[in-house]
């Protein structure tokens, strides 16, 4: 899935996918629902769940900061959390890259209706000098065992 926007806002992001992009679709027993802006799997199992997130400067500034992705579970299971990510951007300078790029991917176990949503923190002023790399932020999953093998936690 994509975020439709490249703006920066706290809170929920928002994502989509359309059969005319490569790569980007919803599988058998993955629904989105654009209200809750969360994932719903139908099916049970352990899924191979990843984040990238990469944001560009569009407008230079000062100072330097970090944004936050946080990958949140409904029904909350045991960690509010599944996946986080941090991305500390860099300071304007003639050495400075004007992009920052991170990526977190994790096995869970996810039941039958579990909701995934990813949640965007920025520090102060990030929103207005960042934003989101065009079709370079991703969420994505897919289901590798159908039973929790021993030793993940389930």
């Amino acid at each position: 899935l994509f975020p439709p926007s490249v703006q920066l806002t706290e809170g929920p992001l928002r994502w989509y996918s359309d059969p005319g992009l490569a790569g980007v679709f919803l599988g058998p027993g993955l629904s989105y629902d654009q209200h809750s802006r969360e994932l719903t799997v139908a099916e049970p199992g352990v899924y191979y769940v990843f984040l990238h997130l990469k944001l560009q400067r569009v407008v230079p500034s000062k100072g330097s900061g970090s944004i936050s992705a946080a990958l949140h579970l409904q029904p909350l299971d045991v960690g509010a959390e599944a996946l986080a990510l941090t991305l500390d951007l860099p300071p304007p300078s003639s050495e400075a890259r004007d992009s920052a790029a991170g990526f977190r991917g994790s096995l869970l176990h996810l039941r039958a209706g579990q909701r995934l949503g990813v949640h965007l923190r920025a520090e102060a002023g990030v929103h207005l000098t960042w934003q989101l790399a065009q079709g370079a932020t991703i969420l994505g999953l897919f289901r590798v065992a159908t039973k929790v093998p021993a030793g993940l936690p389930s």
